[in-house]
């Protein structure tokens, strides 16, 4: 009974907080610019709640070994966001089931072909393809600057982007409650923030904005790395809730990196 409530407690605050999260996020991105959506999209929200439960209910051992696996799924992530920046300009309709049909390739290729790899292995891959896919996405894009569209602020479309956008995080949260650490690592960075933040923006902002802030994404992609490996280095000797609070701020700190290394970015 006990470990069914911390799982619906879990579902519930992955609705909660992402759903604000995204919201806040599309906001903010809308006013800002392309760029801070791109760098505020990849803070932890939904891999920060899947390694605190896995911490507090499965113990601060299982969820540091399942961060191994986390490399792996932000590429897979990358992928994700190549395939939906390739394809926007056909329209969600076409964006949406081909870059999910491309996770799903990638994730399957990951889990059940090739064998789970180490940490080190994990981030040479991860950085490898996702240096390719951004160099490829760049050349597509070119350097052209995306203006952001004036918007008002409204409670509903806030409340609306909030359910949209945490009935996603928490659907991929229960999706993923029985599998073995690096499993779970994988696909705890399941990309519904990325889908959320896409699908908003590209409604609200066009098609053009969606793909400059799905560029910056892969870059910032880079951040839940930061954040999973300090999880894991902390967790252990800490605890799962003050590994938390130290990793979320290294996690802050690398993302004041990758704002100055990416201000002449388009």
């Amino acid at each position: 009974m006990y470990g069914m409530n911390m799982v619906l407690i879990r579902i519930a605050l992955s609705f909660i907080i992402a759903g604000a999260w995204i919201a806040s996020v599309t906001y903010f991105g809308e006013r800002l610019g392309s760029r801070k959506a791109g760098l505020l999209g990849n803070m932890p929200s939904n891999i920060l709640i899947s390694l605190l439960f896995m911490g507090i209910t499965k113990g601060p051992e299982y969820a540091a070994a399942s961060t191994a696996g986390v490399p792996m799924g932000m590429m897979i992530d990358t992928i994700f966001l190549a395939v939906f920046i390739f394809t926007i300009p056909h329209g969600l309709r076409i964006a949406l089931p081909a870059s999910f049909a491309a996770w799903a390739l990638a994730a399957i290729l990951v889990l059940a072909v090739l064998p789970p790899l180490n940490f080190l292995a994990s981030i040479a891959a991860y950085i490898v393809v996702t240096a390719t896919l951004f160099f490829l996405v760049s050349a597509k894009l070119g350097a052209k600057r995306v203006e952001k569209k004036p918007v008002k602020f409204s409670w509903k479309v806030s409340l609306v982007r909030a359910f949209f956008a945490g009935s996603v995080v928490a659907g991929a949260v229960a999706i993923a409650q029985v599998a073995p650490p690096y499993m779970t690592g994988v696909l705890a960075t399941f990309p519904a923030v990325m889908t959320s933040t896409m699908v908003i923006l590209t409604m609200s902002q066009g098609p053009d904005f969606a793909q400059a802030t799905g560029k910056i994404l892969i870059l910032s992609s880079c951040n839940i790395i930061v954040f999973s490996t300090c999880a894991g280095l902390f967790f252990v000797a800490l605890g799962p809730w003050l590994g938390t609070l130290l990793a979320y701020a290294a996690s802050i700190c690398s993302i004041l990196i990758i704002d100055r290394l990416t201000a002449k970015v388009r």
